[in-house]
């Protein structure tokens, strides 16, 4: 074998180690790790179940996931549980931890609880309680079960929720400055006062027993106080 035939026989591995690196390189650099559950199992495969919220009835099967120290020993479906003192398999989701809640999947629901004390373990529930329910304005019965009225606000990148009721006694108007800290004022005096006042030289509202027809409202005083008053 001549010279030149050896170099184009070690150009051709060149060649393809090189390739093989690129190749390792797009699969294995800059890759987030992909999520993935562990879950403790049996030498028995053939009793594998996958890790799920219901699969914490019999620890002869795997995948046995547990919320609260109430569901240690696995009692059969239908028991009533005590109510738990310590919780498991915690994790704050958020987009590294158990995922972000989804905007239009995330429900929030009022149950009849009756005789169930224990809140925590659902899938021990004796009986599924009953969803609540209330009139709406059209006088019909509706189950109070929905999603949360968000509101994204892009500047900040927080949600904010729709208010359908303000307590006027625990409300407050504050200005906050770009740090998120009240604001204050020339004297030194936080930006910060309440909305209601049982004094009615000092409140921001009154309560008008004659107003929307004599059924009563609420009125926002238009005041400009001078001096000390």
């Amino acid at each position: 074998m001549t010279i030149n035939e050896k170099i184009k026989i070690l150009e051709q591995e060149i060649i393809i180690l090189k390739n093989k690196i690129e190749d390792l390189s797009r699969n294995t650099e800059e890759k987030t790790t992909k999520p993935y559950s562990i879950s403790g199992g049996i030498k028995n495969e053939s009793l594998g179940r996958p890790a799920d919220i219901s699969t914490g009835r019999n620890q002869q099967l795997s995948g046995f996931v547990i919320f609260n120290d109430s569901e240690l020993n696995s009692p059969p479906l239908g028991t009533e549980l005590d109510t738990p003192q310590k919780g498991y398999n915690k994790h704050s989701h958020s987009r590294f931890s158990g995922g972000a809640l989804i905007k239009d999947v995330l429900e929030i629901v009022e149950y009849v609880w009756g005789s169930i004390t224990n809140k925590h373990s659902q899938q021990f529930y004796p009986t599924q309680p009953a969803i609540a329910t209330v009139k709406n304005s059209k006088g019909e019965t509706v189950q109070k079960i929905g999603q949360l009225d968000l509101v994204f606000n892009p500047d900040t990148q927080t949600w904010g929720v729709s208010a359908y009721e303000i307590d006027i006694k625990k409300c407050y108007f504050v200005e906050r400055d770009e740090d998120g800290n009240i604001a204050k004022d020339s004297k030194g005096n936080q930006k910060k006062s309440p909305l209601y006042n049982d004094n009615g030289l000092f409140t921001s509202i009154i309560w008008d027993e004659n107003g929307r027809n004599g059924q009563g409202c609420w009125r926002l005083l238009a005041v400009y106080a001078t001096g000390d008053e």
